[in-house]
């Protein structure tokens, strides 16, 4: 009784997660970028467009011949690749595809966080794991903002819910922010949640793929329509 019990209880809660609230509407385009220069400047922020720099922060990336970039892990870097990008950052609508790499292995993930000048840690980061071990695999929300030692100072997590990841396929990661919402999906699957802290602005986006490293194209900001 106690395995069906937990077993319910699972279930129940996967179906939470799924029936979610009806998704924000597109504005106006607030930026894009379609990856046809690589970044060069590692740690140095670089203005891409008004009101937007671009900063390297980890890895190596490349220009992939189909379009987009290839990131790779650079063990010295002490983290996986990183291409962040600085704005003030309200009610949006994030969109990116990613691509998992096919060899096997632990770390392959795309993420897409946000954060806050006042501390470190993330706002809010939108994960769609295969197999990073330090996170649960599948789709999942975390806000996970530290103090100035890097120490958690509180962690709030919605999901994780299964979502069906292929290496070598690219898929397409949407991430909403409205008010206190936060809510991502990746093909059929969504996970959201609320928080206090989601209702402030952020100035910063970061892009994520795990150590395994990976690729991403098609990069888009909108303004979201409550």
């Amino acid at each position: 009784m106690k395995t069906t019990s937990r077993i319910l209880a699972a279930l129940l809660l996967s179906l939470l997660f799924c029936f979610t609230s009806q998704s924000a509407e597109k504005g106006r385009l607030l930026f894009k970028d379609d990856f046809r220069k690589a970044p060069a400047l590692k740690k140095k922020k670089v203005n891409v467009a008004e009101g937007w720099d671009q900063r390297l922060s980890f890895g190596d990336w490349s220009v992939l011949k189909e379009g987009g970039l290839k990131a790779v892990n650079v063990p010295s870097d002490g983290h996986g690749p990183v291409l962040t990008y600085l704005a003030p950052i309200d009610n949006v609508i994030i969109e990116c595809e990613f691509k998992l790499p096919e060899k096997e292995g632990p770390d392959r993930h795309f993420r897409i966080f946000l954060d806050h000048p006042d501390y470190t840690g993330h706002t809010i980061a939108a994960w769609a794991n295969f197999s990073t071990t330090f996170q649960p695999l599948g789709l999942t929300l975390l806000h996970n903002p530290k103090d100035k030692d890097k120490k958690v100072k509180e962690e709030k997590r919605f999901g994780p819910v299964d979502v069906n990841l292929k290496p070598g396929k690219w898929h397409h990661m949407r991430l909403e922010l409205v008010d206190d919402l936060a809510r991502v999906t990746v093909g059929d699957v969504t996970v959201e949640g609320r928080h206090p802290a989601l209702a402030t602005t952020k100035n910063k986006i970061g892009l994520n793929p795990g150590k395994a490293g990976g690729a991403i194209r098609n990069f888009e900001v909108w303004a979201a329509n409550r």
